[in-house]
């Protein structure tokens, strides 16, 4: 089916670009870089198009340590500024308000305000952003169902009832509706139900509501990410997502603990969510067999549940890391560029 006029191309699957971080973290040139590299690749402008609106999803489930770095934040904020979007058009999507401020995305309850630099950020636990007839709805069926003769008749038909709404996990409004696209601002950490929580996780299961039902077993978990990453609505605006190393964590996650975080000077982009975890899972096992811990093992399933939906590659074979050069490559990004044939 040919991309919609109105809609950017995703990365190229099994494509990493890479920068390096420079001393200090500060992020800005490499950013640029990276978003300067995918619009060579694929001829096209990371500008405002019908709609006018960019969204951030970041990721601040397991905690201020290992959230989505704010400077990293601020420096996609700023490439977007020189790209013609204003800053109240850039909005910041996570599912928790109070991770969000434990994190110092959004401001102590304390202090006004519900925006962070200028940005709106739009917390999707508040419900003001889902849509009723926006759903994934899954045939996980709830916990109180599976033991039979706990309830009366007359319960058990209240229950099935409520249950009715308890299936559906609601999809972010703003990401489907508002904006032109919309990048994943993802981290790494090892998780017992997902094997990584990493950047699936955070476009599928951080970005819906009633997403803690998936977490009982990793059949369940890993579909839920695959089926929902394939939602055409919710698919179609993701284009990008980005992978900070400057800190990531082995293992004892999903929540933050220093001791088992390891630090690259490396920052990655892709349009392929699966090739991005396949790497961190690479990378986490390689921690640990250091460190004399058993394997993530076997590989997450929704690496091949979601490549079997054509949504990238999950091979190692097949996964093409590009470095690119932050000196060589200008702030300033042409409207119309060509196309870069020289990468695979």
């Amino acid at each position: 089916m040919p991309l919609r006029a109105d809609l950017l191309p995703r990365g190229p699957n099994g494509l990493v670009w890479e920068a390096p971080l420079s001393h200090g973290e500060l992020y800005y040139s490499e950013v640029d870089a990276l978003l300067a590299a995918y619009e060579r690749k694929v001829g096209k402008a990371l500008a405002p198009g019908e709609r006018g609106k960019v969204g951030l999803k970041v990721n601040t489930r397991a905690g201020r340590g290992m959230a989505t770095p704010p400077q990293l934040i601020r420096a996609v904020i700023e490439a977007f500024e020189v790209r013609g979007f204003s800053r109240d058009s850039i909005l910041i999507v996570d599912y928790s308000s109070h991770s969000l401020r434990q994190s110092g995305i959004l401001p102590p309850l304390s202090q006004s305000g519900q925006g962070f630099e200028g940005c709106p950020v739009l917390p999707l636990d508040s419900g003001r952003y889902y849509d009723e007839d926006w759903f994934y709805d899954s045939p996980l069926p709830p916990v109180q169902q599976q033991e039979p003769g706990l309830f009366q008749r007359s319960e058990r038909v209240r229950e099935l009832m409520a249950d009715s709404r308890e299936r559906k996990s609601f999809l972010p409004e703003p990401l489907l509706f508002e904006v032109d696209f919309w990048i994943n601002l993802a981290v790494g950490v090892d998780d017992p139900a997902l094997g990584i929580d990493g950047v699936l996780a955070s476009a599928t299961l951080w970005n819906v509501s009633n997403s803690q039902r998936f977490l009982v077993n990793q059949a369940t978990a890993s579909a839920a990410v695959a089926e929902i990453a394939a939602i055409p609505e919710l698919s179609e605006r993701m284009i990008l997502h980005m992978v900070s190393l400057e800190r990531y964590q082995f293992i004892a996650g999903p929540y933050f603990n220093s001791l088992y975080t390891r630090s690259e000077p490396k920052l990655w982009l892709s349009g392929d969510p699966i090739a991005l975890d396949r790497l961190l899972y690479e990378r986490m096992n390689e921690q640990r067999r250091l460190n004399g811990f058993p394997e993530i093992s076997p590989l997450p399933r929704q690496l091949s549940f979601a490549a079997s939906l054509g949504l990238g590659v999950f091979e190692v074979d097949q996964i093409h890391l590009q470095e690119v050069s932050v000196a060589t490559i200008p702030v300033e990004t042409p409207v119309n560029l060509p196309l870069d044939e020289e990468t695979p």
